[in-house]
């Protein structure tokens, strides 16, 4: 918990002078290039954003072009104190670098629920989208189940990971680098898979790759998949290796997996 504390300052300074929001951006204007040959969304399209988050950048971006979005997350529930009051400066502050009217940021289009049952109509989607969320259900087989009912024939779903083999995986080191580039002082490289003498401080599955992959070919047709972004090859020694033999080298390097697939039918 202490090095969680002391990261605060500088995910503070990141989100202040636009760090963040360049990122948001960055993701946004990738699954735009992403999803082009299945879904054109230079056309409104009716998007669920599974797992919004908090500061909800990317459903304050897909709203500011144009598109009909619903998020559901149990972050959405209403409440009070400071830590909802600081991310709602957060959000505003977001709004600004990224150039978008504030109402963007707005609860209106907002669920507070359960991802694993969606209060949702059958076909109600075209396009479904999670950003660093699916590590932490609990339950991924119903969120892809219940995924495929609301989505429409065709409809397409937009899925990055945090895969937890990757250094950072275990959400117990630095949350403000991504990629993680440097360890906290004491930590081990890939002590989640260790060791693991650093507790977790969210809930997480514990997925592989393959376990993913698995589970979205049960209920989709995978279109396409790739490590959107990777992080600690420079820890990866012949001895290091050799200790975690029982994962593959792009699995331990692999920060983020993306997973494009679509609606049979």
């Amino acid at each position: 918990m202490s090095s969680l504390l002391s990261d605060y300052p500088r995910y503070a300074w990141h989100l202040l002078v636009g760090v963040r929001a360049k990122m948001e951006s960055g993701l946004a204007a990738q699954r735009v290039r992403d999803l082009a040959p299945w879904l054109d969304l230079t056309q409104p399209r009716a998007i669920l954003d599974v797992g919004n988050g908090s500061l909800r950048p990317q459903y304050a971006l897909l709203r500011g072009a144009g598109h009909r979005v619903v998020g559901i997350d149990f972050v959405n529930r209403p409440g009070t104190g400071w830590r909802r009051s600081a991310y709602n400066v957060m959000r505003q502050l977001y709004a600004l670098q990224l150039r978008l009217p504030g109402a963007t940021m707005n609860p209106q289009g907002l669920v507070g629920g359960n991802v694993g049952v969606l209060p949702f109509a059958n076909s109600s989607f075209d396009l479904a989208i999670s950003n660093a969320a699916f590590e932490h259900f609990l339950d991924v087989p119903a969120v892809l189940a219940d995924l495929q009912r609301v989505l429409r024939p065709g409809g397409v779903i937009w899925a990055g990971v945090h895969l937890f083999t990757s250094p950072s995986g275990g959400h117990n080191v630095s949350f403000t680098q991504y990629p993680l580039r440097s360890l906290p002082p004491g930590a081990e490289p890939w002590d989640h898979l260790r060791a693991q003498r650093r507790p977790f401080s969210v809930p997480l599955n514990r997925w592989r790759k393959g376990q993913y992959l698995a589970a979205f070919a049960e209920h989709f047709e995978v279109l396409a998949h790739y490590c959107g972004l990777r992080e600690g090859e420079q820890w990866l020694s012949p001895a290091l290796e050799a200790e975690l033999s029982a994962y593959t080298r792009d699995e331990l390097s692999c920060a983020t997996l993306v997973i494009i697939a679509r609606k049979r039918g």
